[in-house]
């Protein structure tokens, strides 16, 4: 077996991707899941006195921007994602050039006087060649997986944020309601907090658009509406976290229309 000095790389990018991706989503989960809750809990017995309520807008401001931390860190990991894609594409290319590029054996003239062969190339040198060509396509085929292993990670750290801001966005709604009517009775507070419940049960549903783009479809309870006829929209979100299409409020009970019809919107209006 002809010695050509290839080794596989250690390739550990994945590993860091994790790393740096849980840490970030810790520290805010940590924090941001106790203060939710103690505000809930706060909302469900009262409207609180207004300072109480500049205090607790402070508070979801604050895991508002740890959330936009950590998407940045998000972004960091995704143009490393990126980078790879792009060397894997021309890795890709090159072994394909190489894999068809025929490189006679032997050359020569047909047999007589002056026929016979004029030069042959070394069996060795096509062996080595094939070796070296199996061990990069082992090697590109590496980086693929730990690619995919990184766009995993992005999207489920994504997915972790989407209960979070939903619970934000209905907080801050309902905290501005209490700062326009501090009398705001408890079936009014209630009727906008099981909204809460509403956004959990709905599990995000991914999505591959006709032009292979991935999104995360959600469907969310608009804050506004009456909890007597609540309205709902589904909403898509790219996989960096960030909602690109929205559907139309609709008082429709069964989430799967609201997500066909935004599925049907993503294929038409988005590039």
């Amino acid at each position: 077996m002809p010695h050509f000095g290839l080794k596989t790389p250690k390739i550990n990018v994945d590993k860091v991707s994790a790393e740096l991706l849980t840490y970030a989503e810790i520290l805010i989960r940590e924090f941001a899941e106790k203060k939710i809750t103690e505000i809930l809990d706060y909302l469900r017995q009262q409207c609180p006195p207004q300072d109480v309520i500049v205090k607790m807008l402070a508070t979801t401001d604050k895991i508002n921007k740890q959330i936009a931390k950590a998407g940045k860190r998000a972004k960091k990991v995704e143009k490393i994602s990126d980078q790879l894609k792009i060397a894997i594409d021309a890795a890709k290319i090159i072994i394909n050039i190489i894999a068809h590029f025929n490189i006679p054996t032997a050359f020569g003239v047909p047999p007589g006087p002056a026929g016979g062969h004029l030069f042959a190339v070394n069996m060795s040198l096509l062996i080595t060649r094939a070796a070296k060509l199996k061990k990069i396509t082992e090697i590109v085929e590496l980086i693929e997986e730990k690619n995919d292993n990184i766009n995993e990670i992005l999207k489920n750290f994504n997915l972790v944020f989407i209960p979070i801001q939903a619970q934000l966005e209905l907080i801050n709604a309902l905290l501005n309601r209490c700062s326009q009517n501090p009398n705001l009775n408890k079936e009014e507070r209630l009727g906008m907090l099981n909204a809460v419940a509403n956004k959990e049960t709905d599990k995000p549903v991914e999505y591959a658009s006709l032009n292979g783009s991935l999104y995360t479809i959600k469907v969310v309870t608009d804050p506004n509406s009456p909890a007597i006829a609540p309205q709902r929209r589904a909403i898509a979100i790219d996989r960096r976290g960030v909602p690109v299409l929205k559907g139309p409020l609709s008082f429709a009970s069964d989430s799967n229309v609201l997500i066909e019809e935004l599925k049907f919107r993503i294929d038409n209006q988005l590039p």
